[in-house]
């Protein structure tokens, strides 16, 4: 599914990939990956016995990406099989507890951003906000382009 939301002429295209995933695309600027889930199961708890989700079919992996941006460290936000399939090179803007779940991935740029940080890119700010308590509290992000400004948190949470 494709949401585009037009500001003058330049439209952000943002695509649902499934559970937390969307890839959004600024015009003339960066391509976001946010919280993919592109292989494999999905494994909560001490075992599959708990909570554990099947995909329908593997999705692609996207293309010509500037920067995956985790919002948690929980693998339905931080799925390390997806997060294999991503070269390391990609810069990565993440929560405290997902920076560490992609530097132990082998991510090479990676920058933790706690509620109030502020991290640039390619004409993109984006600032960190206060999400959901899963159990401790995870970002949400607003993002800043000039095309416009786009507020993401996985759980609805606000601030």
């Amino acid at each position: 599914m494709d949401l585009a939301a037009r500001t003058d002429q330049a439209c952000l295209t943002a695509t649902y990939l499934g559970a937390n995933g969307w890839l959004l695309a600024f015009p003339g600027g960066p391509r976001v990956l946010v919280d993919p889930w592109l292989t494999g199961p999905l494994q909560f708890g001490p075992g599959d016995w708990l909570l554990k989700g099947e995909l329908a079919a593997p999705q692609p992996v996207p293309t010509d990406l500037d920067l995956l941006l985790l919002t948690q460290g929980l693998s339905d936000h931080c799925h390390p099989p997806s997060l294999a399939l991503l070269p390391k090179s990609l810069p990565v803007v993440a929560s405290p507890s997902g920076a560490q779940r992609a530097q132990n991935l082998g991510f090479l740029s990676v920058t933790a951003l706690r509620p109030g940080e502020r991290h640039c890119l390619t004409g993109l700010t984006i600032t960190a906000t206060a999400g959901a308590p899963v159990p401790q509290v995870e970002n949400g992000y607003l993002l800043e382009h000039s095309s416009g400004r786009l507020y993401l948190e996985p759980h609805g949470f606000l601030s």
